[in-house]
């Protein structure tokens, strides 16, 4: 009888500390293809040029923001409608941006390039925008865990602010150092292409594809923006290197920049949450969908599957908030 209540204690004791374990502010519960992989270790061999004379006189080391080119909205307005292109540029989000973030339009309007992207951490999708400001391609996405900007290397953040695309890259057989600078002797973690931004904290940064699909939708990297392997691969035939690339802030990051004393510029976008299987690629499971709505006191999470839905609502200002396909943890 002794050795039965031994066993029961010590069972009942494992039982504990792997739930405490579980809810303890040191750890993360993530599901096994959500788990980050670090940062990438670029090969420059694998740059791959446009073929295209656009491109033949681009720096691909170092590549500025389009200039500035107006003094102020009416400028601006004049040059639209003088355009031929008044009604394009009346339907997509530039004109608005005139209003709340007038140097990001003027930089837009200068684009050479026939496109930009957006990367929209509030609704967690990558968007293909026209030079007019118009919706091309959305793709869900996933981006760095923690909120804010990103300041250093290893911060697990996502750069925000107006940057460029510095070069496309073959990631197909790259591998990733983690923060102890061991390197993995795994491949596809980043997918089959790398669109690498120029960013003035790290170039270690980029879009690419993923490893781990169920991540999409969730605040998982190390700064790192992933897409599908399928949409990657499409996002490129599009991507030009020089092309703008915005991260917009989310409500939270930008809460999070102000109180750091370092406000980053925010848009917007139009974009809601992928949350229903019209957004989802052929390849990609469909047995759950996951949306992340942000807001500043309140993240809700949403997850959808065939045969139900289910409405989770995290109050939380600083923590980070974790959902998979079974279960949603708090960290």
């Amino acid at each position: 009888m002794r050795y039965l209540n031994l066993l029961f204690v010590t069972l009942f004791s494992a039982f504990l500390f792997a739930s405490c374990g579980g809810r303890s502010a040191d750890r993360e519960t993530v599901s096994v293809d959500t788990v980050d992989v670090g940062e990438p270790v670029i090969e420059e061999s694998d740059l791959i040029k446009p073929d295209s004379t656009e491109a033949d006189s681009v720096d691909y080391t170092d590549i500025s923001l389009p200039p500035r080119r107006f003094k102020d909205k009416e400028q601006a307005l004049a040059f639209m409608r003088e355009s031929g292109h008044w009604s394009e540029y009346q339907s997509g989000i530039l004109m608005r941006m005139l209003d709340e973030n007038f140097p990001y339009a003027d930089r837009l309007l200068n684009n050479r390039h026939k496109y930009f992207i957006v990367v929209d951490k509030a609704s967690m999708n990558v968007a293909l925008f026209d030079r007019y400001g118009n919706v091309v391609k959305v793709y869900k996405t996933a981006c760095g865990r923690n909120y804010g900007t990103k300041h250093k290397k290893a911060d697990s953040r996502t750069p925000e602010g107006f940057f460029t695309a510095q070069g496309i890259y073959d990631s197909t057989d790259w591998l990733f150092t983690d923060d102890n600078g061991h390197t993995s002797k795994v491949k596809g973690h980043f997918g089959p292409r790398f669109i690498r931004l120029n960013t003035p904290v790290t170039s270690q940064i980029g879009i690419h594809g993923t490893g781990s699909p169920r991540s999409l939708g969730l605040r998982v990297s190390h700064g790192c923006i992933r897409i599908q392997n399928q949409a990657i691969l499409e996002l490129v035939t599009y991507a030009k290197p020089g092309m703008p690339i915005i991260v917009n802030p989310s409500k939270r990051d930008a809460a999070v920049n102000d109180s750091e004393g370092s406000p980053v510029p925010t848009i917007s976008t139009g974009l809601t949450p992928l949350s229903s299987d019209a957004y989802i690629l052929p390849s990609e499971p469909k047995d759950s969908v996951v949306a992340v709505v942000d807001s500043v006191v309140t993240d809700t999470i949403v997850t959808m599957s065939t045969d139900s839905v289910e409405v989770s609502t995290v109050s939380v200002v600083d923590s980070a908030t974790v959902a998979t396909a079974d279960s949603v943890s708090v960290r």
